[in-house]
């Protein structure tokens, strides 16, 4: 099905780790916020949705998080500054087990995610997806699984795709990491498109302050050349034979350690991306 341009378009936002649940977040306003200023300063009126997909919930019923809850509350029983604070613990390390596990609560997330996508493109909507930390590794994952699905990304007219391109931000991406057995990260293997001339742009945003890009714990500076940040360095190799066009961006926020890893949202330079992908 071909996006109907007179439609206004979806920027879908997948979300990272989170405490709490799914009424708590509101990335939606952050992003609107972002792009209404971009399109004021620049006297353009347009109209476009910022949807979001959310999945904490799903998170917050897996057993092993629940248990982990539970001995919080038991460990630090008449201690809430404690019990809370293990219980937050517990809630954003449980989102990275479940999608290092590669689980049925995984799988559910990622099916969501999917048909999240697949529903505003047979609606018609050109489709950008926007993704912050844990985020990016499902939001890669289902774009790679819709390249592989026979039809969806085929021939060289992109209004026919279901996704029209990709921002990640302060992606764990470039990390090799394992917990336990498991590697946390793996490296998705890339899907190549079947269309000769055009490409699937894909921009990441990154801060070498960031402990979730560098994988060091208290944020020390990534020494880096260019834009060529640990996401770039890890999958430009073979990216641009598969179509997958890869643009590594830098961003000084002046913020330090998780500081940095929450700071995307206010920089000026992601509004001016996606206006710049959706109607430059």
């Amino acid at each position: 099905m071909a996006v109907d341009l007179s439609k206004a378009p979806h920027i879908l936002v997948v979300h990272g780790v989170q405490t709490g649940s799914n009424e708590q977040i509101s990335l939606d306003k952050t992003v609107r916020t972002l792009v209404d200023r971009v399109l004021a300063a620049s006297h353009i009126c347009e109209e476009y949705q910022v949807l979001q997909y959310l999945y904490e919930d799903k998170n917050d019923a897996h057993p092993t998080v629940q248990l982990g809850k539970q001995l919080a509350t038991a460990i630090a029983r008449g201690r809430p500054l404690t019990r809370r604070a293990l219980s937050m613990t517990v809630d954003l390390i449980g989102d990275v087990v479940i999608a290092a596990g590669q689980g049925s609560t995984a799988a559910t997330i990622r099916a969501g995610l999917r048909q999240r996508i697949l529903d505003s493109h047979q609606q018609g909507h050109r489709v950008l997806l926007l993704a912050h930390s844990l985020g990016s590794f499902y939001a890669l994952q289902v774009l790679n699984e819709l390249i592989a699905e026979p039809g969806l990304f085929a021939g060289d007219d992109r209004r026919f795709w279901p996704v029209q391109g990709l921002i990640t931000l302060g992606s764990p991406l470039g990390l090799a990491l394992n917990i336990g057995p498991w590697q946390v990260f793996p490296k998705v293997q890339l899907n190549t498109l079947a269309s000769e001339h055009e490409r699937l742009p894909w921009h990441n945003f990154y801060s070498r302050h960031d402990p979730i890009v560098s994988g060091r714990v208290f944020g020390s500076k990534v020494e880096v050349e260019g834009t060529e940040g640990p996401v770039e360095l890890r999958y430009r190799n073979g990216c641009d034979d598969k179509g997958w066009l890869l643009h590594g961006h830098y961003v000084n926020t002046g913020q330090r350690w998780l500081l940095a890893h929450t700071a995307y949202w206010q920089d000026p330079s992601l509004g001016l991306r996606l206006v710049a992908m959706l109607w430059g």
